[in-house]
């Protein structure tokens, strides 16, 4: 009884009276860091070329992902971690609508239920979290896993970045997607919870960086998204952190890939479209995906 009035403080912290947007989503590794230098260099406009016609058509291909979602509760019930195909269901048309400029939609093709305490409540990097990956695990790197359960420190989400990894490695096991499950839509972290932090942390999963990543001086690497200081929280108009001829534009408080409340995150960059189609064709599709199939399965 002790332990459960424990654990149901726990998570009632977890979804509750977040003052600001926690991503769990580690720095860049180098070799990522280094490939989005190359790609910017890339991605300039050659001589003679329309800007204005790529911000008109900012999602010039399209890119069926496909995807597999794993919920991973305490107990079934809704404040143990515990959502409905439902849920699911509502979760998945977010990402498809928030996704929409990119061209990429989703395919989802497993839907997955599993009452595991230890597996519910893991903490990022411990043998828990790697075993209930390889058993959840669905499809090559080209496939999308999303685990939404309960997460621990009031993390809203974690996402792996894109890298040249083994097959069948651990890197390969723990790659995905872990979202908090009081942030999908309905759920109970206020200002959290229509659903887009998975739209941010899938982000990551792409290979783009926090538009704050580095400050004034640093920058997501990626030329349409203005210079931003730290992150914003809420939905501040008119913030401008970066200041000077060198940072024109004002702060991207609208973009996914800021920390700004859900109702203020509305837009990709065109730019960001450009990158995650730069990353995606040279880390993940050379590894490819699954063959197609449609599972619901529950595990207790």
């Amino acid at each position: 009884m002790k332990f459960r009035l424990v654990l149901a403080t726990t998570l009632l912290l977890a979804t509750e009276g977040l003052s600001r947007r926690t991503c769990g989503s580690d720095n860049p590794p180098t070799e990522l860091i280094e490939k989005a230098i190359l790609f910017k260099a890339m991605s300039k406009f050659k001589p003679g070329s329309n800007p204005k016609a790529a911000e008109e058509d900012p999602a010039p291909r399209s890119q069926v992902i496909p995807l597999h979602i794993h919920n991973v509760y305490v107990n079934k019930t809704r404040d143990q971690g515990y959502i409905t195909d439902e849920d699911v269901q509502n979760q998945f048309n977010v990402l498809n609508d928030n996704y929409a400029s990119t061209g990429v939609s989703f395919d989802l093709r497993t839907v997955t239920h599993t009452e595991d305490k230890a597996w519910a409540m893991a903490s990022r990097g411990s043998t828990a979290e790697l075993n209930m990956k390889k058993t959840l695990r669905r499809g090559g790197y080209a496939d999308l896993n999303i685990y939404i359960r309960p997460l621990r420190s009031g993390l809203l989400g974690y996402c792996t970045f894109p890298e040249d990894i083994v097959k069948g490695s651990d890197k390969f096991f723990l790659d995905g997607c872990d979202v908090l499950f009081s942030s999908i839509p309905g759920g109970a972290s206020t200002g959290y919870n229509e659903g887009k932090t998975a739209t941010h942390e899938v982000g990551h999963w792409f290979g783009l960086f926090h538009t704050f990543q580095g400050g004034c001086s640093g920058g997501d690497l990626i030329d349409d998204t203005p210079a931003e200081a730290s992150p914003a929280s809420g939905c501040p108009v008119g913030r401008d952190t970066c200041r000077g001829d060198q940072y024109p534009g004002l702060d991207p408080i609208h973009n996914y890939m800021d920390y700004s409340d859900d109702p203020c995150l509305t837009e990709f960059s065109p730019g960001q479209t450009v990158r995650l189609y730069q990353m995606w064709d040279h880390f993940r599709v050379p590894q490819g995906s699954s063959n197609r199939t449609i599972t619901r399965t529950s595990m207790h």
